[in-house]
């Protein structure tokens, strides 16, 4: 099986200010797709595996899909990377802040997007949706799997240091 990779941004390792209140960071190198994972990409996960498409779920769409789990979008990765052959995963919380702050995520804040960092006995969500103030773009927000999904989605990140 041959999938279009997304389009991606790599990231070099090294240190960033990052975090609140900052502090210097170490990120190694990563490649960062540009764009959050469409409603269309999407569609062919949701067809391919059989998936339950979320809520509002429009398979045309090319807005970012919404209403996804952590554990929906690390299984879009696992599909992803078995399709490329190619490891695909959810950024953890610095790399998502280091590629926000170099200004090659588009469509930052249409919605929070999943990490895979752990905190306080909840995934981490970066970024934010439309409907929350502009100014908390880069703080984290951390948001048990029970919650309300609206406005969560996520973006991939391609792993350059095997992890």
């Amino acid at each position: 099986m041959s999938l279009a990779e997304p389009d991606v941004v790599v990231i070099p390792a090294g240190d960033a200010l990052l975090d609140a209140p900052p502090r210097t960071i170490h990120v190694n190198i990563f490649a960062v797709a540009r764009a959050p994972v469409s409603n269309r990409d999407y569609a062919a996960f949701v067809a391919a595996e059989s998936h339950q498409a979320p809520a509002g779920f429009d398979a045309a769409a090319a807005r970012p899909v919404e209403q996804v789990s952590w554990a929906d979008a690390v299984g879009y990765c696992r599909w992803l990377s078995l399709g490329t052959g190619r490891v695909y995963r959810l950024p953890d919380e610095y790399e998502w802040e280091k590629a926000a702050r170099a200004g090659v995520l588009d469509s930052l804040g249409q919605i929070r997007e999943w990490t895979n960092t752990w905190r306080d006995g909840a995934r981490v969500l970066r970024g934010g949706s439309t409907a929350d103030p502009r100014d908390d773009a880069f703080f984290s927000r951390r948001m048990p799997a029970t919650d309300d999904l609206r406005g969560v989605g996520f973006r991939v990140v391609h792993s350059m240091t095997g992890r």
